[in-house]
């Protein structure tokens, strides 16, 4: 968050550590000041620079702040007159921000740990920020609750706040029917400039703050003030435009399902460009993944039959189930494509214990009819061939592989015969994708038909000598349970 302190932390002598100084090295302090203008304004707009600027850690995400805290430090500010003048000019020209007050304390929160939404400062620095360039008033009239609690956004992420609203009114239909929002544009330097001296803002800059607010849909009340009256235009029309409608985001997702496949197709050349498809196709159900942070969100959104379109006599959170796990299948592909190991043991992982810890035999039952149960089982032969690699390569993921020691399912020979019993059409398709991958033969022939009448028989045991050594029983043995599919929409 922004650092407003007027104390600077005691000098240490012995750090950072000191190079020993030659002979000939300067001794006098750097005469900044003695730099031309614009050179100084390029090392402000670095020691600005958001992306350089936010904080990510479990410290900060077990007190909430999931999209992060952005740590900007104002100090240079208060360094003389002319560098205060110089940088707040540079400041607030590229670190445009928001003020944001609603009248629930929790809104913080949830933006952050719900929608991912990196934070600049809340309550009371938010309170006395005066470098916005817009502010956002949201008041609830029929609850006489008004906007009390405050924070300050970056401009370019605006758009994951309104994305958050978005998703919130989905889960709350009558929840925009009940609050009143207002739009206020400022120049943050107009109490810097002379009477007559003003600046209109940029039209193009009205938008970006403006704009996002076009997902925010049936507000009971609106005011927009100082902005431009074709951007309130495009603003209003835009609001107007209804969401995707439950059939559609199905079909949006099946789509960037398809164009990710064509994608994968090419290849590592593809890999990245089918990665973004399939984040698009999650996107579309209403699904974020940012790094490893994934966010399930609008559930209620899908508890409607779907009545048009291809999945017409369908419910949507039957489909969204299938479609997820289609797109988890996907991106293990991806990341075995990219030899990204690590991500797609995570990843598979991940899957493979909601699907174990949340047992449903007659959901699972219900599943492998309408789909055949391949993409379920591609997920537990994905992830065994990722944690095959990081095996057979001790040395480099031994940290990483800790985290699955002592997991009764982290173990290759059991994930790959517990893929077996919802494999109903791609054996001879997984044979091929486990010889790819280097495979040993033992594990292959899992695969061969007849089909092991034991799904929970002993784990293989691979010669050492074949390919990178014994990859069976490491994590642990499967136990007799069956398992089943059924996901828990929280995690």
């Amino acid at each position: 968050m922004a650092s407003e302190s007027p104390e600077s932390p005691p000098a240490l002598a012995s750090f950072p550590p000191q190079s020993p100084t030659p002979d000939d090295a300067p001794t006098e302090p750097f005469r900044f000041l003695d730099l031309p203008l614009e050179l100084r304004e390029q090392i402000y707009s670095l020691y600005f620079k958001p992306a350089d600027r936010l904080r990510k850690s479990p410290e900060l995400e077990s007190q909430g702040f999931y999209g992060g805290v952005y740590d900007f430090d104002l100090r240079l500010q208060r360094t003389c007159k002319q560098i205060a003048k110089e940088s707040k000019k540079v400041w607030r020209r590229e670190v445009r921000t928001v003020k944001i007050g609603t009248p629930w304390p929790s809104a913080v929160n949830h933006i952050s740990s719900e929608g991912l939404v990196p934070i600049i400062c809340t309550d009371r620095q938010a309170d006395f920020h005066n470098d916005h360039h817009a502010l956002v008033q949201i008041t609830a009239p029929f609850h006489q609750a008004v906007p009390e609690h405050t924070v300050v956004l970056l401009l370019e992420d605006l758009h994951l706040f309104t994305q958050t609203w978005y998703y919130s009114a989905l889960s709350y239909p009558m929840l925009n029917d009940r609050l009143s929002t207002t739009f206020k544009l400022r120049d943050p330097d107009m109490d810097d400039v002379d009477e007559g001296d003003e600046k209109d803002i940029p039209l193009a800059l009205q938008r970006r703050l403006l704009l996002p607010f076009s997902q925010v849909k049936g507000l009971y009340s609106m005011e927009i003030e100082g902005y431009n009256k074709a951007v309130e235009r495009e603003l209003r029309q835009a609001m107007a435009v209804p969401p995707p409608t439950l059939p559609q985001s199905c079909e949006a997702a099946t789509k960037r399902l398809h164009e990710g496949d064509a994608h994968l197709a090419r290849g590592e050349e593809g890999a990245e460009d089918a990665l973004q498809s399939y984040k698009a196709a999650f996107h579309a159900i209403h699904i974020l993944i940012e790094g490893r942070t994934r966010r399930v969100l609008a559930d209620t959104f899908f508890h409607a039959q779907i009545t048009n379109g291809t999945y017409a006599g369908q419910t949507g959170m039957m489909v969204r189930v299938i479609l997820r796990l289609r797109l988890v299948a996907r991106f293990l592909a991806v990341f075995l494509t990219q030899q990204n190991w690590g991500e797609a043991a995570y990843w598979g992982m991940r899957s493979v214990r909601i699907m174990t810890d949340t047992m449903d035999t007659e959901f699972e039952h219900l599943l492998a009819d309408l789909v055949g149960g391949d993409d379920v089982g591609l997920i537990y032969v994905r992830a065994g061939i990722a944690l095959y690699k990081m095996k057979a390569d001790i040395e480099r993921w031994h940290e990483e592989l800790k985290d699955y020691e002592g997991e009764e399912m982290a173990d290759v020979s059991t994930l790959f015969r517990v893929s077996q019993k919802h494999l109903k059409r791609g054996k001879e398709r997984t044979k091929k994708e486990l010889e790819k991958y280097g495979i040993p033969r033992p594990f292959v022939i899992l695969f061969n038909d007849p089909e092991p009448s034991d799904a929970s028989s002993t784990t293989v045991n691979v010669d050492a000598n074949e390919d990178g050594g014994a990859v069976g029983g490491g994590f642990g043995a499967l136990g007799g349970a069956g398992y089943t599919l059924h996901f828990d929409f929280d995690q």
